[in-house]
């Protein structure tokens, strides 16, 4: 079920007030959080997720067999 919600419905207000934390949305979204976005700041992260993932789901401790993989024809 889909509701509209308007800025200036009081109704609208309390409905997004009961689902959002408006201390943590963003200022785009009415709210109050403001969020810097740094890319390589971002990128470490992720990267850092990617190997505690493989550590995981044991990805790392794994060899390569030299089968697994696309191959590019020349």
């Amino acid at each position: 079920k889909v509701k509209f919600v308007y800025p200036k419905n009081r109704d609208s207000v309390e409905l997004i007030s009961c689902y959002f934390d408006s201390d943590n949305l963003l200022t785009e979204f009415r709210g109050k959080a403001t969020l810097q976005y740094d890319h390589k700041e971002f990128s470490r992260h992720m990267a850092q997720e990617d190997l505690n993932a493989s550590k995981l789901w044991g990805f790392d401790e794994h060899q390569p067999n030299g089968r697994a993989g696309a191959k590019v024809s020349p």
